[in-house]
C-alpha cells in the first residue's frame, strides 16, 4: 500500500474486496479513518445488503461510519449509469469529507483498475495523460492500493479470513469497463502474464514525460497573467501548445476540453482580432488585441 498523507481519511467502502482490505490496511498502518457507503440502489435487496454489511463491519471495528443514496436509475435520464453513478457517489464522499472537517478520501483503485482504465482510454482514443491511467491523487482523492494487484488483495483477504461482499454488477459485460476486465484482459494476459506489471513501468513512464510537458505549459501560462498571445502560442511546440490551451481553459472550467475544442482555439490564434468561436455550452474562445482569451458566453451554437 502507498502511504498516505498524514490527516484523516474519509474512505470510500463499498464491501467489496478491494475496499474493505483498504479499510484494514489503513487501520493497520495507524491511519485515522471514517469509513463511508454510498448506497446506489442499482440491485434492489443486495444493495442495502451491502449497505447493512459495511455498517456492520465498521462497528466491529470501532470505524466511524456514514452513508448515503441515490436513485441511479432515475437520475442518469437514460444516459451511462457508470457516469451518473460515480458522479453522485464523488459528490456525496465531497460533501462527507468537507461536512466532517477531514483531510482526505480515499477510494480502493486498485492496479488492476489501472490497466482497465487505460485501454478503456485507448480504446477511446486519448491522448498521453489518458494514458498515464489513474493518478494516486487527484486534489484531496488519493488511491493507498493503486501499485497493489488484485490478486494481491484476495491474498490479503484470505490470510486474515477477512469477509467480503461480492458487487455481482462487477461481472455483467454489459458495462464496458466489466466487459474489458472479464473478455479483453485474460486475452491479453495469455500473451503477457504479467501484463499488470507492465502497464504500471508504462504509465510511471508516461507520467514522467507528461509532468514535464504540464511544467512547460505552466510557465508560459504564467508569464501571460491577462490572455495569452495567439503568435507565442502558434510558434510553441504542439506538445505544448495544447497543453497551454488545457490550462487557459482550467482557468474558468472545471471541465477539460476536448481535442476538437483545442483544434477550435489553435485554429482562432491563427486568424484575424475579433474571431469567436463556442467551444461547449457557455464557454467560447476570442482572438482581440493579438491575445486569446477564454470566457463565458450565451452562445450555444458549437464549435464551427
Amino acid at each position: 500500500m502507498v502511504k498516505v498523507p498524514e490527516g484523516t481519511i474519509l474512505a470510500a467502502i463499498s464491501g467489496g474486496a478491494d475496499s474493505t482490505a483498504m479499510l484494514h490496511m489503513l487501520l493497520e498502518s495507524g491511519q485515522k479513518v471514517v469509513a463511508a457507503h454510498y448506497n446506489h440502489g442499482l440491485r434492489a435487496k443486495s444493495s442495502d445488503g451491502d449497505e447493512v454489511f459495511v455498517c456492520a463491519m465498521c462497528r466491529r471495528l470501532g470505524v466511524p461510519f456514514v452513508s448515503g443514496r441515490g436513485d441511479v436509475f432515475a437520475i442518469s435520464g437514460g444516459k451511462s449509469l457508470e457516469d451518473t453513478a460515480r458522479k453522485l457517489r464523488y459528490a456525496f464522499l465531497e460533501r462527507e469529507r468537507a461536512k466532517y472537517k477531514l483531510d482526505w478520501i480515499a477510494t480502493a483503485h486498485n492496479a488492476d483498475d489501472n490497466v482497465e482504465t487505460v485501454l478503456m482510454n485507448m480504446i477511446r482514443g486519448t491522448g498521453l495523460s489518458g494514458l498515464c491511467g489513474i493518478p494516486y491523487q487527484r486534489g484531496n482523492i488519493v488511491r493507498p492500493l493503486l501499485r497493489v494487484s488484485r490478486d494481491e488483495i484476495l491474498k490479503y483477504l484470505r490470510e486474515r479470513k477477512i469477509p467480503n461482499r461480492d458487487d455481482q454488477s462487477n461481472f455483467d459485460t454489459a458495462f464496458r469497463r466489466n466487459y474489458i476486465r472479464h473478455e479483453i484482459i485474460p486475452e491479453l494476459t495469455k500473451i503477457n502474464p504479467s501484463l499488470t506489471d507492465a502497464v504500471v513501468r508504462l504509465t510511471d513512464s508516461l507520467k514522467e514525460d507528461e509532468h514535464y510537458l504540464l511544467s512547460l505549459a505552466f510557465d508560459e501560462i504564467m508569464q501571460h497573467e491577462d490572455g495569452f498571445p495567439a503568435k507565442r502560442l502558434l510558434i510553441l511546440p504542439r506538445a505544448v501548445a495544447t497543453r497551454v490551451c488545457r490550462l487557459l481553459v482550467k482557468k474558468v472550467s472545471p471541465y477539460p476540453p476536448e481535442r476538437i475544442h483545442i483544434e477550435a482555439m489553435l485554429d482562432v490564434a491563427a486568424g484575424g482580432n475579433g474571431r469567436r468561436r463556442c467551444l461547449s455550452g457557455n464557454l467560447s474562445v476570442e482572438k482581440k488585441d493579438g491575445n486569446i482569451y477564454i470566457l463565458f458566453t450565451n452562445d450555444k451554437r458549437g464549435s464551427r
